[in-house]
């Protein structure tokens, strides 16, 4: 249950893929170059989920432990990004920030489909529905904290303004440095 918003730039792919054919550890520097030029974005999208204790007060039984716990340091440390993606047409996200932390897309994206639907009464189906936990769970969370989407896409303008900036000045280096080694 992964999160993830993308930028895309165009013509870097190609660059990696050079990159990486010619010297392995030249890629490997270059991604690390991209990564830590995402420092920032990093923690744009980190400041956006909430601390234990205002959690623990909004949906009490919520717990910390557990596969699905939310665990404010968990939750951080989730947020990572990641170098590529997926191909859309001609364009192709060179950096993915991912929420790796099922507690941390729990509370980003729970809810998204039909959410709130089928609270009592019968469902489209013609099933009786009674409040159950899970729906009390997300009354509770979309009172507190909005629909769906709570996380870092909240802050995906943000996150994408930064991206313009720092990320690009890293990308321009990495470009640069690939085409000295194709010159070379």
């Amino acid at each position: 249950m992964a999160v993830s918003a993308s930028v895309e730039v165009f013509g870097v792919r190609d660059a990696l893929k050079e990159l990486g054919q010619i010297d392995k550890k030249l890629r490997f520097k270059a991604v690390n170059k991209i990564k830590a030029a995402s420092g920032e974005m990093l923690s744009v999208a980190r400041s956006t989920y909430p601390d234990n204790s205002d959690l623990q007060d909004t949906l009490p039984g919520w717990s910390t432990k557990g596969r699905l716990g939310y665990d404010k340091k968990k939750v951080d440390s989730g947020v990572t990004v990641q170098v590529g993606g997926r191909s859309v047409g001609q364009s192709y996200a060179i950096v993915t920030i991912v929420q790796k932390n099922a507690g941390g897309a729990l509370f980003d994206v729970a809810g998204l489909r039909n959410g709130s639907e089928g609270v009592g009464g019968t469902d489209r189906l013609g099933r009786n529905r009674e409040d159950s936990q899970s729906e009390a769970f997300l009354r509770n969370l979309n009172a507190s904290y909005g629909k769906a989407q709570r996380g870092m896409w909240r802050k995906i303008k943000v996150i994408r303004e930064l991206a313009d900036g720092e990320l690009m000045k890293a990308l321009e280096e990495v470009a640069a440095e690939t085409n000295r080694k194709l010159v070379a």
